[in-house]
């Protein structure tokens, strides 16, 4: 997809890269990611990734900062959804599928994790998921871990998508 949108919209994609880096900088994109991935705000980290491309320069700077803020919004997600899942509202409707969960992570373990970490499913709402089944800190810890790569990859792509 940024191969075409490279293609169909290049300079109109590099002047909202450059003027968002120039206007936000990296804190920008800290912010943007935090809020994409604590809140599934509309606007996901791939876009901050894009504009760090387009913009040019260094890209380690950008990297850590999203990488950085992805991870701290997932805690966040997590502690507020198991702060959630306190609230009769929720904790019934919890405990009525909690089986389900209990029985993938005791078949499944860390793998269960790996899967979830790799799937289509958004980030955000994995954490979200984790914090109201109260998911072992161990295990969540392993899926926030598995985000890096991930987003790692992302960059890769979109790169490539980019360069073309």
């Amino acid at each position: 997809m940024i191969a075409l949108a490279a293609y169909l919209a290049r300079d109109e994609l590099d002047a909202l890269g450059r003027g968002f880096v120039q206007r936000f900088g990296v804190a920008g994109m800290f912010v943007g990611t935090y809020l994409a991935d604590a809140f599934s705000f509309p606007i996901p980290p791939q876009f901050y990734m894009l504009t760090a491309i387009t913009a040019g320069g260094s890209q380690i700077a950008p990297l850590i900062a999203i990488s950085a803020a992805s991870l701290l919004a997932g805690c966040t997600g997590y502690r507020l959804a198991s702060r959630l899942a306190r609230l009769r509202l929720f904790a019934a409707r919890i405990e009525r599928t909690r089986p389900k969960i209990d029985r993938l992570f005791e078949r499944y373990g860390y793998w269960a994790i790996a899967i979830g970490s790799v799937s289509p499913i958004p980030f955000s709402m994995l954490c979200y998921l984790s914090g109201l089944y109260r998911v072992p800190p161990r295990y969540f810890l392993t899926m926030v871990l598995f985000r890096v790569p991930r987003l790692l990859l992302f960059y890769a792509l979109i790169r490539a998508g980019w360069s073309q």
